[in-house]
């Protein structure tokens, strides 16, 4: 673990942010017919994009870091006009949840013309009850109510999600607070060897004795079912920076 000061934290994700921008800019004219159909998952590293899977589409996910930090899995089922996921893992409410996802209307008020906003509602729940031989007992329920709303721009892609988080239970301080989640990203180049893009995320929250979380990270879509993130930056209460750091692997079917 690195501990670094707020400013730097800061300045990283600008420099970020910025960077990725340029990029985008500098891609958008130049951007070729992709080699192959990737399906990506409708997520960020940790954030949820606007989009919902396709009916019949379905992904499963494993992720990993370093202890026992963002541990856990996943199944991603596309539905009618929506998608369900189920996250296992005992890191946060988000990694333990079943999470709803509603397409919403692109259509504009005339009903013709589409408005290049993809965006869903979110509706979570998530609960966990661990008992120790020595009696100790955690328990904990999360309700989630959000939008996600996602931007293309040919190479870039930008994401804002805010939420509305409610979390009770014995062990935890019952409290009811607001997450904002936004993400930047771009595809940088295509190779025989998949698709190379890198991305910023900015988590931030009012809840209680929580910090903010910057992540900066890659996405590399191997072939048309295997994708793979890799974050090495993450700046939170505890700050991790590693090699590779926090990995996810999702597995279209």
């Amino acid at each position: 673990m690195t501990h670094t000061p707020t400013f730097m934290k800061k300045t990283l994700l600008a420099l970020s942010v910025a960077s990725l921008s340029i990029l985008s800019t500098q891609l958008l004219a130049e951007q070729a017919p992709l080699k192959k159909t990737y399906n990506e998952p409708t997520r960020g590293f940790f954030l949820e994009h606007g989009m919902v899977a396709d009916s019949g589409k379905a992904s499963a996910e494993l992720f990993t870091g370093s202890g026992e930090l963002y541990t856990g899995g996943g199944i991603r089922l596309g539905l009618s006009n929506s998608e369900i996921i189920f996250n296992s893992g005992l890191k946060g409410p988000d990694n333990n949840q079943v999470l709803l996802k509603w397409s919403l209307p692109r259509q504009s008020s005339d009903g013709k013309e589409q408005t290049p906003l993809i965006w869903s509602g979110l509706l979570g729940l998530g609960h966990t009850n661990i008992e120790s031989d020595n009696n100790n007992r955690f328990e904990r329920t999360d309700f989630t109510l959000g939008i996600a709303a996602t931007i293309k721009a040919d190479a870039g892609l930008f994401t804002a999600s805010p939420k509305l988080v409610h979390s009770n239970g014995s062990g935890v301080d019952g409290d009811t607070f607001v997450e904002l989640d936004l993400g930047a990203y771009v595809g940088i180049i295509e190779t025989d060897s998949g698709l190379f893009s890198v991305g910023a995320e900015a988590l931030i929250t009012t809840a209680d004795n929580t910090d903010n979380t910057i992540a900066v990270g890659g996405r590399w879509l191997y072939n048309e079912r295997i994708n793979l993130d890799i974050v090495p930056f993450v700046f939170s209460n505890s700050d991790l920076v590693g090699i590779p750091g926090i990995v996810r692997l999702n597995i279209a079917f």
